[in-house]
């Protein structure tokens, strides 16, 4: 009997249980560029830097990109599992006729990286 009650107490916390979204679902939503770091000498620039700001509009299949508040493209994409120059296999962002970027998202921060070398990383924050 003591193990029937902790099996059904199991069984409520399990169902309880928060559950996180997958990354391809949290990658939706819009996103204000913070800072992109690369390039051979590993400069970084920000909006302030380059004097415009870039906003990315994403959905489950297409991206947005904004500069200024004028849309510059919109791009179908999909969500692959691929090996990364940077070890491993990673998620990546698939835009056909572009190089694929692989992402991580921690909190409410997306982190974009291009997979070439002397290539960028881009940090965007979510718009709530």
């Amino acid at each position: 009997m003591k193990n029937f009650a902790y099996i059904i107490l199991f069984v409520l916390f399990s169902c309880s249980a928060k559950i996180e979204p997958s990354s391809e679902n949290s990658l939706n939503g819009k996103w204000n560029w913070v800072s992109s770091t690369g390039g051979f000498i590993g400069k970084k620039i920000t909006p302030e830097s380059e004097n415009k700001t870039i906003t990315l509009e994403i959905s489950s299949s297409v991206i947005k990109r904004y500069e200024n508040e004028n849309l510059i493209s919109k791009k179908a994409y999909s969500i692959q599992t691929q090996n990364s120059i940077y070890g491993n296999d990673r998620k990546m962002i698939v835009i056909e006729d572009m190089p694929s970027q692989s992402f991580e998202i921690k909190g409410n921060t997306l982190y974009l990286n291009d997979e070439c070398h002397d290539c960028y990383q881009s940090e965007y924050v979510r718009i709530k």
